[in-house]
């Protein structure tokens, strides 16, 4: 009778325990809700965002697609790697990355990541299982800028190191002795080998760079940065396509031999610009990509280089190449909101719909436009009072349809009269089943006492204060009603227990 009571009751008691995201929110870009702006959970130790949404449009939303947003900065003292729901709500949290986008290797999509350490790229699989770790080779450093999985099933992985100046193949002025040297890897995925190695030393010109600081070249310790290559990507006929950041200078390479094809932008530009310039005066740019076999290409132009005067603000550009006629156009620009200026770090990523999704680096901050640069959404993660600061800051944000089946089971806390449930990267769960039993143990039987939708990264049941003496556990339900997995069962205590955290068998 007892357990028949409380299902009546609970039928209509459920109600969301994450803090929703705010909306133009004035306190909040001031920083009255903490210059991290951060949310913790009941049944779980993962650590959620609270959002500030300045623009809102349905275009951007879709169910199966997931914000990923790496994070850390002078704030952040838990930094990891975070995927938001449609909603803007946590579906996934870890620690131990700084970096994250996802991508498809071998018919399988996986979260591709830089450890914190820097030491190592692995790649995620639906399981949040590390299936590769992915280092750099011949005395090389790994670069934190990125790991680009190609078609062929090969990593690219952007490289650097300090070298002596050889004046004989890189001529520098008296007094350089010494360079940061930048380029590339290509990495056999399964085994770590090597199969192709480019350096930009040997295909730039010292002239071509914008600004001689930091560094004088003196020693080692003191070795400019001279190219600092961003981007990588490989495209269907087997070139290269890569960013140097210091040169201002996206660079066409051949993939048999590693010369170079074209050069767009910077000093030793190849392009006619039919825009008057608009189309090759990045400065300082990110994330170099092909679209529409090669006819297009997209780059995150920060408007803001050590050594070059600012010709922000930040923007996205679309632009047409016609490497038969030398020219290159203009299609479309994405201008940042409140004219951001990003002075380094950033990501442009044109999705499959034709909407453009800019990342802003050290202003915690994206937003989506429509394809012909309309603002459609625009999200702020910290308060804008703090933005280019470094308090809370990320590398690239980008959108990707993910499936997360996590090896873990769903976690359940008890708290002063209340139920809280959640499943950390479990993506397919729209509904949560609570049930009742007389028995310590999920396996005996069991009560049916009432489904709550699941909206949002942990859902808050309401349970009667009379329940003594009996033990609950909750199952996680997908669109068919199919049980995914299941809580512990937990004893609703006589008296109210706080934080009493129970993860499932």
């Amino acid at each position: 009778m007892f357990l028949k009571l409380v299902a009546l009751l609970l039928l209509t008691c459920e109600s969301l325990a994450d803090i929703p995201p705010l909306y133009r929110s004035r306190p909040y870009d001031l920083g009255a809700f903490d210059r991290w702006p951060h949310q913790l959970y009941h049944s779980s130790n993962t650590v959620g965002p609270i959002l500030n949404v300045h623009k809102e449009n349905a275009q951007c939303y879709n169910e199966s697609i997931y914000t990923v947003v790496p994070y850390w900065g002078k704030q952040v003292n838990i930094p990891g790697v975070m995927l938001l729901d449609a909603k803007g709500y946590l579906a996934w949290y870890t620690t131990g990355y700084v970096t994250a986008d996802i991508q498809s290797f071998r018919g399988e999509d996986y979260i591709v990541s830089l450890s914190e350490d820097s030491s190592y790229y692995a790649l995620i699989n639906s399981r949040y299982e590390e299936v590769y770790q992915i280092r750099s080779g011949n005395g090389w450093q790994l670069d934190a800028h990125e790991l680009t999985l190609s078609l062929s099933g090969t990593a690219l992985l952007v490289i650097n190191g300090v070298f002596a100046v050889n004046q004989m193949t890189f001529e520098a002025p008296l007094g350089v002795d010494f360079i940061l040297d930048a380029g590339f890897q290509e990495i056999e995925v399964k085994t770590g080998e090597v199969l192709f190695e480019w350096r930009a030393s040997d295909h730039y010109s010292f002239e071509e760079y914008y600004h001689f600081q930091p560094g004088d070249g003196k020693t080692e310790k003191t070795a400019p940065d001279l190219f600092h290559v961003n981007s990588i990507e490989k495209d269907d006929i087997g070139n290269y396509l890569i960013s140097c950041r210091m040169m201002s200078s996206i660079v066409y390479v051949d993939g048999q031999t590693g010369a170079v094809i074209w050069k767009l932008g910077g000093k030793a530009n190849m392009f006619k610009d039919l825009s008057g310039g608009a189309a090759t005066d990045f400065n300082g740019q990110h994330h170099a990509r092909f679209h529409e076999n090669g006819r297009i290409v997209s780059i995150f132009d920060n408007g803001n280089c050590p050594g070059r005067p600012v010709t922000g603000p930040t923007r996205g550009l679309a632009l047409v190449l016609d490497t038969e006629n030398m020219t290159v156009q203009l299609q479309h620009e994405y201008i940042s909101p409140n004219s951001v200026l990003t002075d380094n770090s950033g990501s442009m990523q044109i999705l499959d719909s034709g909407n453009v999704v800019l990342g802003f680096g050290p202003n915690a901050n994206w937003a989506e436009y429509a394809s012909n640069g309309s603002l459609l959404c625009n999200v702020h993660l910290g308060p804008e009072t703090f933005f280019n600061s470094g308090e809370i800051r990320t590398y690239r944000i980008s959108k990707s349809p993910w499936v997360g089946h996590p090896q873990s089971t769903p976690e359940i806390a008890v708290d002063d009269g209340r139920v809280y449930v959640s499943w950390n990267g479990a993506t397919e769960v729209s509904m949560w089943s609570l049930n009742g039993t007389d028995i310590d143990g999920v396996g005996g039987e069991s009560v049916f006492l009432g489904t709550f939708p699941k909206d949002g990264f942990e859902t808050e049941i309401s349970v009667p204060a009379n329940s003594t003496g009996r033990y609950f556990f909750v199952s996680a339900l997908d669109g068919a009603g199919q049980v995914l997995g299941s809580t512990s069962a937990v004893q609703w205590p006589s008296r109210p227990r706080h934080s009493i955290v129970h993860q499932g068998l």
